[in-house]
């Protein structure tokens, strides 16, 4: 993987695991640690207070960028409170990069020749969101407001209370992750792009259709394997989804999460144009040697670590 990037010039990075920031996102739960100076007379200020596992490295890979580094990527640990299955384990590893001057079919095509290095004869598929929610669904899901997505017909029965899914996001996520992705060919590696605009995390609208994200998702072997993103830039926009994340969390019942000032300091320097992808290494392994659930690619799974 390393060989990977080192022909293409893009340097390896280390950030930290252990912030006061946390990459802010209404359905990933965090682990935190308390820090205690302990009479240290140089501890930072205030004594006591909370840090956040990273539950990704994108806040300090983005800074980083905003202080003039090159193209980077970096392997490293991630941690999701609440995520164990087949496909989860709380502590993974992620691999993620940034490539400055890159469109979304840029990187989408980069993270192709990566996956062929791992399975040179993949076929391989690019669709639009708007098309594999057709296919599943039969409507067009960019036209549909909360309540029409809730009543279409080829979800009845397999939709939770209403009021579980209290956003149109939300019934967005849940049609997607349940209704859609099942059935992507898992004998194939699926790009779809051209998220919904309340999926946007922090990637960038298409400037001719602002209903629809530069996002993508690749899937393989029945599960998601990445997410990339045309990254936003604009630190107020960032501001007001972080503010808006933390009113999901509040409509679902969820402790706000702190806003790092530290990375809307950065973005005020600016972000360069860039785009950038995370992948789950442990389930790129599991795709590549066709493992049926995670724990094998983990030296202590969680109920042995």
């Amino acid at each position: 993987m390393r060989e990977f990037f080192r022909e293409r010039d893009v340097l390896e990075v280390e950030t930290p695991s252990l912030s006061r920031g946390i990459s802010l996102d209404c359905h990933i739960d965090v682990f935190a640690a308390r820090w205690r100076a302990l009479g240290h007379a140089n501890a930072p200020a205030p004594a006591d207070r909370d840090y956040f596992l990273q539950t990704s490295p994108e806040p300090h890979m983005k800074r980083l960028l905003c202080h003039g580094f090159p193209d980077i990527y970096q392997i490293c640990k991630a941690f999701r409170n609440g995520e164990r299955g087949e496909r989860h384990n709380p502590e993974f590893t992620m691999l993620e990069w940034y490539r400055k001057g890159f469109s979304l079919a840029d990187l989408m095509n980069e993270v192709e020749a990566l996956c062929r290095m791992l399975r040179p004869d993949v076929p391989i598929q690019r669709l639009e969101y708007r098309d594999a929610f057709r296919a599943a669904l039969g409507d067009d899901p960019h036209v549909l407001d909360r309540e029409a997505l809730l009543a279409l017909p080829a979800a009845q029965g397999r939709l939770p209370a209403p009021e579980t899914l209290p956003a149109r996001a939300d019934v967005l996520d849940f049609l997607m992750a349940h209704l859609v992705e099942p059935g992507l060919d898992p004998a194939m590696l699926t790009f779809v792009a051209g998220f919904p605009a309340e999926q946007a995390a922090q990637a960038q609208v298409r400037p001719d259709d602002p209903r629809i994200a530069e996002r993508f998702e690749v899937y393989g072997g029945g599960m998601e394997l990445g997410n990339g993103y045309l990254e936003l830039a604009d630190p107020g926009e960032y501001a007001r989804r972080f503010h808006a994340e933390n009113g999901k969390r509040r409509a679902h019942g969820k402790p706000e999460l702190p806003i790092d000032p530290a990375l809307l300091a950065d973005l005020e320097r600016g972000l360069p144009p860039c785009a950038g992808v995370a992948m789950g290494f442990d389930r790129l392994v599991q795709w590549a040697l066709r493992l049926p659930e995670i724990g094998p690619t983990l030296s202590f799974a969680w109920e042995n670590a």
